[in-house]
C-alpha cells in the first residue's frame, strides 16, 4: 500500500512538471523532508515553487543518471 502510494505520489510529480497550468511544480511542502527549505528542493525550485532556470534539465538530468547508475549498479551484484 506504502509502496503504491510512493509510485503514485511520483508520477503525480512528474505529471505536474510538465504540465503548464501547474503553479507549483514543486508539488506539495510535505513531499519534501525539509519542507520549503529543504536542500534537494532549492537545487530545482525557487521558494515559492517555480522551476529554477535549468531546474527542469538538472531535475531530468539527474533522473536519468541516477536510474543508468542504479541499473549498472544492479548488473554488478
Amino acid at each position: 500500500m506504502v509502496g503504491c502510494m510512493l509510485v503514485g505520489t511520483f508520477f503525480s510529480f512528474l505529471l505536474g512538471l510538465v504540465n503548464p497550468k501547474v503553479g507549483n511544480k514543486a508539488g506539495p511542502d510535505w513531499m519534501w523532508a525539509g519542507g520549503r527549505n529543504d536542500l534537494v528542493r532549492s537545487l530545482y525550485f525557487r521558494p515559492d515553487g517555480a522551476l529554477r532556470r535549468y531546474g527542469l534539465q538538472g531535475l531530468v538530468l539527474t533522473m536519468g543518471l541516477g536510474s543508468a547508475a542504479l541499473i549498472w549498479i544492479l548488473q554488478r551484484l
